[in-house]
C-alpha cells in the first residue's frame, strides 16, 4: 500500500493538490491548519501554515514548503522559486511579520515537504544550510515521498478509515482500473463499506460520530484521487468518469440518510469529492474532445452498427454530464467562467451529433436518458437551433425504423436482443416485443413542445395512430419513494409512477393545458422532492439516471412546457432559461 500511495504523490501537482492533500493529513496528525494557499495572495514562502505537537510532545508552529518530485541542485538554488531562497523568505520575512500575535512564543519547526527525494548533490547544501541556521527556537525538517507516504497509510488510510482486508481491494482496483472489461467491483466494494454500509440507521449522530464521518468522506476523497491518477496513467479516464459518479451520489446519499445538510464539514468533504469528480471530467474532456470535433471520430469509419452506435450515445451521455455539471457551478463563485464552459461544451456536443450519423439512430429505448440530458444542455445553453435539427434527424429515423421494424430502438437493455435484431434471427412475434413500449418517442415529442417546434410535434402526433399502433407510448415519473433510492441504484422498480398509454392530443395548447392541471392538481411531485435539487445541486439526479439508467424524470421539462403557456405566441420559440 505505501508503494502504492508514493506513486499516486509523485504524479501530484504542487498547486491544487498536494496543497489540497497536506492539510487534511495534518488536522488527521492532529496538526491543526491555520493558514491554506491562496491563488493571487502573497505566501511569503510559507504553503501551509500549522499548529501542533512535535515529536517531542511541544507545542509548535510548523511552516511547510511544498515541492513536488526529487530535488536536485537546480531545485535547490536555482531562482527566485527554488528551495534555498524560499527558505530565506520565511526566514526574514515570514517569522518577522507574519507570525500570529498568539503563536510567536511558540518553537518554530520548518518542513520542506517533497513529493520525491533529495537527492546526493544536494543533501550536503541542505545540511549545511540548516546547520547554519537553526537556532534553539527554529528548527529544519524534510519530510520526502516516502514519509508522505507513510504518513497517509497511518493516518489517512488507518484500519478506523478503511479495513486491513478492504486496502486489498484498492489493490486490486488500481491493478484492473486501466481495463476496458474491467466492472470496477473492487472499488465500488470499498466505496460502499465506506459511504453505505456504515449507516447504523441513526440519524442524528453525536459530535464524535459526525467527526468519524467526514474522516470516511475524506477517505473517499482520496481513494477517487488515487483511482484517478491510475486511471490516468492507464489510459482509461473512462472508469475514473464512473468511479466518480458512483463516489459522488454515494457521498450525497451518505449526507442524506444522515441529515447532515447543514454540518459544514460534511458537505464541504461532499464539495471536495464533487471537484474531484470535475477534475475528472475535465481530463476526459481534454482528452476526447478533438475526436467529437472530425467526422466520424467516434466510429472511425466503421459505419452505422449497434456496437458503434451504442458508444455514440455513451459519449452523448457522458458529455452532457460533463457540460450539465458546468451548468450547475454556473450558480457558483466562477460563475461566468463555467457558463462559458458550458456553452463550449454544448457547441462540442453539436459537433459531436453532426460528425457522427449513429447519434440520429439511437438503439435502445433507454437511450431516452442520454438525450434528455444532451436536450437539458442544449438548452441551458441556449442551442436551440441546433436541438430542432437534432430533433428531426432523431424523429424521422426512429418512425422509419419502427415502420419498418428495423434497426429501431428496443425496449430492452439486453444486447443479445440487439444483435439478434441485427442480423434477423428473430420471428415477428419477437419483434413485436421488442417494440411494444416506447418511452423515446414521448420523449422526442415533450422536447420538441419545450422547444417551439411544434411542428415536429404534430407531425409524431399524426402518426400515432398508424406507426406508433401497436406502442404503447408511456413515462415514468419520479415520486415520494425515489429520493431514498435514486442515489444508490435503479429506482424505477421500487418507486415512481408510469403514465401509460400516452394519447397525445392534437393541439399543443392542449398539451401544455394538461402538463400544467398535472403540476397544479399535485398529481405528480415537485423536483423539489430531491434533496439534491433543494440544495442546489440538480445535476446529481441527472447524474443518477445516467450512472443507474433511472428513466430521466420529466418533471425536469414540465416548468418549460407550462411557461409556454405564460409566454406571447410570438415569443414561444425563445425557449432559453
Amino acid at each position: 500500500m505505501k508503494l502504492i500511495v508514493k506513486e499516486f504523490l509523485s504524479q501530484l501537482k504542487e498547486s491544487g493538490e498536494l496543497d489540497r492533500l497536506l492539510p487534511d493529513l495534518l488536522a488527521r496528525m492532529k496538526i491543526i491548519p491555520i493558514s491554506r494557499p491562496q491563488i493571487g495572495v502573497r505566501q511569503n514562502g510559507v504553503d501551509v501554515a500549522a499548529v501542533g505537537r512535535d515529536k517531542g510532545g511541544a507545542k509548535a508552529l510548523f511552516l511547510f514548503v511544498l515541492k513536488v518530485g526529487d530535488l536536485g541542485r537546480r531545485d535547490w538554488d536555482g531562482g527566485v522559486n527554488a528551495v534555498r531562497a524560499t527558505l530565506n523568505q520565511v526566514k526574514d520575512s515570514y517569522l518577522h511579520s507574519f507570525v500570529r500575535p498568539e503563536h510567536r512564543s511558540l518553537p518554530v519547526r520548518i518542513v520542506v515537504c517533497s513529493t520525491g527525494q533529495l537527492k546526493q548533490d544536494v543533501t550536503q547544501d541542505y545540511n549545511g544550510y540548516v546547520a547554519d541556521n537553526q537556532t534553539e527556537r527554529v528548527s529544519y525538517e524534510f519530510w520526502s515521498g516516502d514519509d508522505l507516504a507513510a504518513l497517509i497509510e497511518t493516518h489517512l488510510l488507518d484500519e478506523y478509515a478503511i479495513d486491513p482486508s478492504e486496502r486489498a481491494d484498492l489493490r486490486r482496483g488500481i491493478a484492473l482500473v486501466g481495463s476496458r472489461d474491467y466492472d470496477l467491483r473492487h472499488v465500488y466494494k470499498l466505496l460502499d463499506a465506506l459511504l453505505l454500509g456504515s449507516h447504523d440507521g441513526s440519524v442524528r449522530p453525536t459530535t464524535a460520530h459526525r467527526k468519524k464521518f467526514i474522516r470516511k468522506l475524506r477517505t473517499a476523497a482520496l481513494v477517487l484521487e488515487i483511482i484517478f491518477r491510475w486511471a490516468n496513467e492507464e489510459g482509461n479516464l473512462l472508469n475514473a468518469f464512473k468511479v466518480g459518479e458512483r463516489c459522488c451520489l454515494w457521498a450525497w446519499e451518505f449526507i442524506r440518510v444522515r441529515e447532515l445538510f447543514k454540518y459544514r464539514p460534511a458537505m464541504a468533504s461532499f464539495r471536495d469529492i464533487y471537484q474531484i469528480h470535475g477534475r475528472i471530467c475535465r481530463a476526459y474532456y481534454d482528452k476526447v474532445g478533438p475526436y467529437f470535433m472530425a467526422r466520424d471520430g467516434i466510429s472511425v469509419y466503421a459505419g452505422e452498427n449497434a456496437l458503434v452506435t451504442g458508444k455514440v450515445f455513451e459519449q452523448i451521455g457522458v458529455l452532457a454530464e460533463i457540460g450539465l455539471v458546468q451548468l450547475q457551478n454556473s450558480s457558483g463563485e466562477d460563475g461566468q467562467v463555467a457558463a462559458g464552459n458550458a456553452d463550449a461544451i454544448a457547441k462540442v456536443l453539436v459537433s459531436l451529433t453532426k460528425n457522427n450519423p449513429s447519434s440520429g439512430s439511437p438503439r435502445y429505448d433507454e437511450n431516452a436518458i442520454e438525450l434528455s440530458m444532451a436536450f437539458m444542455l442544449l438548452l441551458g445553453t441556449g442551442n436551440n437551433e441546433a436541438a430542432e435539427a437534432w430533433l428531426d434527424e432523431l424523429a424521422n429515423r426512429v418512425s422509419y425504423c419502427l415502420r419498418t421494424s428495423k434497426c429501431f430502438p428496443i425496449s430492452t437493455d439486453s444486447f443479445d436482443d440487439l444483435v439478434a435484431l441485427e442480423v434477423g434471427e428473430l420471428t415477428e412475434e419477437e419483434v413485436g416485443k421488442l417494440k411494444d413500449l416506447s418511452t423515446l418517442v414521448p420523449t422526442l415529442m415533450y422536447w420538441s413542445v419545450v422547444f417551439g417546434h411544434d411542428v415536429l410535434y404534430r407531425k409524431l402526433q399524426s402518426i400515432q395512430g398508424s406507426i406508433f399502433d401497436g406502442i404503447c407510448l408511456q413515462l415514468w415519473y419520479a415520486d415520494e419513494a425515489t429520493e431514498s433510492l435514486v442515489y444508490r441504484e435503479s429506482a424505477q422498480y421500487e418507486s415512481g409512477t408510469t403514465e401509460a398509454p400516452i394519447v397525445f392530443p392534437a393541439d399543443v395548447d392542449e398539451l401544455i393545458a394538461g402538463e400544467k392541471k398535472k403540476l397544479d392538481s399535485k398529481a405528480i411531485v415537485g423536483l423539489d422532492a430531491f434533496s439534491a435539487v433543494r440544495y442546489g445541486m440538480f445535476v446529481m439526479v441527472m447524474m443518477a439516471c445516467r450512472h443507474y439508467r433511472t428513466p430521466f424524470p420529466p418533471q425536469f421539462w414540465m416548468s418549460f412546457i407550462v411557461a409556454r403557456s405564460r409566454v406571447p405566441a410570438s415569443d414561444q420559440n425563445d425557449t432559453t432559461p
